[in-house]
């Protein structure tokens, strides 16, 4: 949306593709409002240090530095639409509302589609399901997909930008919107497009695990009266020396999460919010809660950690162009700011900062003169429906490959775990394969369960060789971080003919202050 009002402002015609309504479908939706970034208080320097000690520096360097520079902008940027930005610690800034019981990212996204609805020259597409992003030669021509209906479409155009978030939801535990599977990242790497750093998956420490309620995070900050329950009952800060848990989850969120997933295995561990003030579940976030059917105020409540964020993706250029001419990318789907760990608030500011600078670019390069048409003959496979009902089979699948995500490629890894997950995917492409779909409904469960599997594919592939714990990626069998043979980054490729993935690990120049370029 970012990118499209960016774009709109350059003069350039803008189709907005969205599965559902615009902004409501995506994790900025269900996002807690809290942007990282220099500031008055806070410079551009100290900014990038922290970001790199965050990322246990392998973040790529120059993306830092210019989301550091761009950051401001893009908060004013936010500002004139009427937001109110307000900082308030050094390096972070927080959206301000009256509306106690609302998700302040739901603030942020109707703000911002209501904004669009206003524009004559943008197209709002909804229920459309993007399978390919289609290439003339060295360039971009548009995107092939499915209507509402099912109908085979395509959408042309002589830019095209990626902004399909992450990939939470492959996992059974996670606070991500249930569609939020690695489109992006399948369309990428079918289109030609390398990724790095699929390994490194965040995971948020506090997620509701309540049989029957919804898998949400349960937002910071946390009064001082909360407790961490184990299983027998036994307070889990005070036995791993957790005096602030809003504290700990800033600054230690991955061991966190290792600790409460590993307590998890003798029983459920539970939050404890029974001693909180009266006075406090009026307030935000806690006023949020009042919205979910279960007695918070008098009940203990089961949590998980559950997959939040995925620091990997595709490479970009420094006007988020990528290797691909005039497609462009933003958002979670890039690479290269959070390095082995995300800092706190840096996932909204890159969705502003690309979104702005891929818009703005992509407009520039959609002169008329350079629109690209497909020369006639082009193949194209229209999708028609098959005879056997799949719904039941494809859910069922779906819990499948949620389960070997969590239980190979989740908080904790190992080498077995990570080899166990890898001997399932042949078994698994071949059983989604044979699942027949009948309906548009189904075809689109059918095409994000393919995103799935590849996404599910690339994490295990990348995993399974790094043999230490960095960030975000825990090693039982590797538990201490290893900087002399392992300070680099893993880059994947995929061959759409076989259905391989391959890996390899590089180390980039611009760690040490170089470019946009990488090395062996």
């Amino acid at each position: 949306m970012t990118a499209t009002l960016t774009a709109h402002g350059e003069g350039a015609d803008v189709v907005l593709i969205a599965r559902g309504d615009i902004g409501l479908g995506t994790n900025s939706a269900m996002a807690n409002g809290v942007f990282a970034g220099p500031g008055p208080s806070y410079t551009e320097e100290e900014y990038v240090r922290d970001t790199l000690e965050i990322g246990k520096r392998i973040n790529h360097e120059p993306y830092v530095s210019l989301v550091a520079r761009e950051a401001p902008g893009a908060w004013d940027f936010l500002r004139s639409l009427g937001l109110n930005l307000v900082e308030t610690a050094p390096g972070t800034c927080v959206i301000q509302t009256p509306e106690s019981d609302v998700v302040r990212g739901a603030i942020i996204v109707r703000t911002l589609a209501e904004r669009i609805r206003k524009l004559e020259k943008v197209r709002v597409v909804t229920g459309f399901q993007v399978t390919e992003v289609v290439r003339h030669g060295e360039r971009v021509c548009g995107v092939r997909g499915w209507d509402r209906a099912g109908q085979p479409e395509a959408i042309w155009g002589s830019s095209v930008i990626l902004a399909t978030g992450g990939a939470g939801a492959i996992y059974l535990r996670n606070d991500n919107q249930r569609s939020t599977v690695g489109q992006g990242y399948f369309l990428a790497a079918k289109a030609g497009l390398e990724l790095w750093d699929m390994e490194f998956v965040q995971f948020y420490p506090f997620v509701i695990a309540e049989p029957h309620l919804p898998s949400v995070m349960l937002y910071p900050p946390y009064p001082e009266e909360v407790r961490l329950l184990g299983s027998s009952g036994v307070d889990l800060a005070a036995k791993y020396g957790l005096d602030d848990l809003t504290a700990a989850i800033r600054r230690r969120r991955d061991e966190l999460s290792a600790m409460i997933f590993n307590e998890g295995l003798a029983g459920p561990v539970r939050m404890d919010l029974t001693g909180v003030p009266a006075a406090s579940w009026e307030h935000y976030p806690l006023k949020l809660l009042s919205k979910i059917k279960f007695d918070f105020r008098r009940q203990p409540v089961t949590i998980s950690p559950g997959a939040h964020f995925f620091m990997g993706g595709v490479r970009i250029h420094e006007n988020c162009e990528t290797a691909t001419a005039r497609l462009f990318a933003c958002g979670e789907v890039v690479w290269g700011l959070h390095g082995a760990n995300r800092r706190g608030g840096n996932a909204l500011t890159e969705c502003v900062v690309t979104g702005r600078i891929a818009g703005r670019e992509a407009a520039r390069q959609s002169s008329p003169g350079k629109i690209c048409r497909l020369e006639p003959g082009l193949p194209h496979t229209p999708w028609l429906p098959l005879p056997t009902p799949a719904t039941v089979e494809l859910r069922r699948f779906r819990t499948l490959i949620r389960e070997v995500a969590w239980n190979c490629a989740g908080v904790v890894r190992s080498e077995g775990g990570l080899a166990r997950g890898l001997k399932t995917l042949p078994e698994l492409e071949s059983r989604l394969q044979g699942i027949n779909p009948k309906t548009s409904a189904e075809m689109r469960l059918k095409e994000d369960l393919a995103s799935a599997m590849f996404v599910l594919k690339t994490v295990l592939t990348a995993s399974v060789s790094r043999r230490e714990s960095r960030g975000s990626f825990q090693r039982e069998d590797a538990p201490r971080e290893d900087d002399a043979n392992w300070r680099k980054n893993s880059r994947l490729t995929y061959d759409p003919a076989s259905g391989k993935v391959a890996v390899s690990y590089h180390k980039l120049e611009g760690h040490e202050g170089g470019g946009w370029r990488s090395n062996e």
